[in-house]
């Protein structure tokens, strides 16, 4: 008897609303006829199970009370036939040009109609689903997807995944044009669960964009597994765009020795947004920079939560975290820099930056540093404040409105993190992004 059975009895209501929902869709998921399969899904449940739905008081969850915050579970979506969808309409027609190998997952499921990535030189893709079908496949893909210890996302994601991405880059290959991963929540009365697993081998180059947009209060929770090879470098840029819905998403990023990983994530609006995730440092002289924005009022609440795990020496990480709240907006950031014994010559520092446009909005960060190496250099910091008085002046004083001018400053905030983009498309529809979120206001 598996745990998830033997505490039924014991859930709480926030526990019974996942367990019953997967009561009623196990046997119409992908793979469900293959004995594998189902013990993979039943463990990620068991796992589930063991840690319940988050709340204030598990320390990982303190400024994001799940079990307050998501009063009910959606219908899983990605069980039927595929649902319509536009990807311009979805997106906007600036990040759906962008030159790619595009890969569109729509209603949970993967739409080889709307995507690119198939057959492309050096990049090896297949949706999951497809993995599931059969007992030998199966076998071999799920030896490579285990799931991580404490991580209530990844047992969900994994529990009830439809589908997901399965991307792997030739070692020593160098991509052309970036990969587009594209994920549209596409009903409001749905849930929808992703399994990603992205593998860049030694010496590869790659640029990865994600792109998350959902439909009025749908739901979404996914887990990615990023593996960066040895003197592999990935620049990673990840997209959360809604304006009611919730998403929930976590990832594990492994480095390799001297591999490179250059992080950008930006949140707009969105119910409940909380990415989280680790990076994890296995070889020398690796290098990751983390950047990221939240765009935030009504009663939006965005938490980016991140560890940066140095296992070992050498190694330098930086986060730069900036947050625009207004209204009655709630902003979190959780970030945590773990030096383990032997990491020595680890340099790590952190930096969080909020801007509170409204007397109501709050911003929450955390900043920790665990170090257990006596030769480091590691610093932390965070700030909190509103637009500054003096540049407003400076710009009234030479005929600018003061609309205009806010919209400038904030601009300006928000792109000290986002200007680390150097793909011209992309940094187009991110700035287009930005100044229609200060135009709707």
């Amino acid at each position: 008897m598996t745990i998830h059975q033997t505490i039924t009895a014991a859930a709480t209501p926030a526990e019974q609303r996942f367990l019953d929902l997967y009561a009623s869709v196990c046997d119409r998921l992908p793979g469900a006829g293959v004995p594998a399969v189902r013990a993979w899904r039943e463990e990620a449940l068991d796992a589930f199970a063991a840690l319940g739905v988050p709340h204030r008081r598990v320390e990982a969850w303190k400024y994001t009370d799940l079990r307050a915050l998501m009063t009910a579970v959606h219908p899983l979506g990605g069980l039927d036939a595929g649902a319509r969808a536009d990807v311009d309409a979805s997106i906007g027609r600036a990040l759906a040009n962008i030159d790619s190998y595009r890969a569109v997952f729509a209603g949970g499921k993967f739409r080889p109609d709307l995507s690119t990535i198939q057959g492309a030189p050096g990049i090896s893709f297949t949706p999951l689903c497809a993995k599931l079908k059969s007992e030998a496949d199966a076998a071999a893909t799920l030896a490579a997807l285990s799931l991580p210890k404490g991580d209530v996302v990844a047992a969900l994601s994994t529990a009830f995944a439809t589908s997901g991405a399965l991307i792997s880059i030739a070692p020593g290959k160098k991509l052309d044009k970036p990969i587009h991963l594209i994920v549209i929540a596409s009903c409001e009365a749905n849930a929808y669960a992703l399994r990603h697993a992205i593998k860049l081998g030694d010496g590869a180059e790659a640029s990865i964009i994600e792109t998350h947009v959902g439909a009025g209060a749908s739901q979404a929770w996914s887990y990615t597994a990023l593996d960066i090879g040895k003197g592999a470098a990935l620049k990673h840029a990840r997209l959360t765009q809604s304006a009611a819905a919730l998403h929930l998403a976590s990832a594990k990023v492994t480095l390799g020795e001297r591999a490179v990983y250059e992080p950008t994530h930006a949140a707009i609006g969105g119910a409940l947004t909380r990415s989280e995730g680790t990076i994890h440092f296995t070889g020398p002289n690796a290098r990751a920079t983390y950047n990221a924005a939240i765009l935030a009022r009504g009663h939006s609440h965005v938490d980016f939560t991140l560890v940066v795990d140095h296992a070992a020496p050498h190694c330098e990480s930086r986060e730069l975290v900036k947050a625009v709240l207004d209204d009655r907006a709630k902003g979190v950031f959780q970030g945590k820099v773990a030096v383990q014994r032997g990491a020595q010559k680890t340099d790590g520092k952190q930096m969080a930056n909020a801007l509170l446009l409204s007397n109501d909005a709050e911003f929450d960060s955390k900043p920790e540093l665990e170090i257990f190496a006596d030769d480091v250099v590691c610093g932390h910091g965070a700030t909190a404040g509103q637009l500054d008085e003096d540049l407003m002046f400076y710009l009234r004083a030479r005929g600018i409105p003061e609309a205009q001018a806010r919209a400038l400053l904030i601009a300006a905030f928000v792109g000290a993190a986002l200007d680390t983009i150097d793909n011209e498309g992309l940094h187009t529809a991110l700035d287009e992004k930005v100044a229609a979120w200060l135009a709707a206001k």
